[in-house]
């Protein structure tokens, strides 16, 4: 998963439109859409707002999003249940708006 994927899985899961997401980061709707769709790599700035908005660690976004990365390659495995068992806990425990 890439981060745009990350961010937009954590975005639906609580309920926050592309529009309210980017008014409360402070960048436009169509930047977070590139960001989403793959086109952008956002900075860790761009990832603390973005979390902040969501209510969640930016921790969180960079895990989701980890497993993808080349040098993650070796740890993939581990990633990837760690992150499928976050996508269960945020499917059960957050709080939708």
């Amino acid at each position: 998963m890439k981060i745009g994927q990350a961010i937009k899985i954590l975005r639906t899961k609580r309920h926050v439109t592309q529009h309210d997401l980017a008014v409360g980061a402070g960048v436009t709707q169509g930047f977070l859409s590139l960001v989403e769709k793959g086109k952008r790599e956002p900075g860790f700035e761009f990832v603390e707002k973005i979390a902040n908005v969501l209510r969640v660690p930016p921790q969180l976004v960079l895990l989701l999003a980890c497993e993808s990365h080349p040098r993650g390659k070796r740890y993939a495995r581990p990633l990837q249940a760690i992150a499928h068992a976050l996508d269960d806990l945020l499917r059960v425990y957050a709080p939708s708006k």
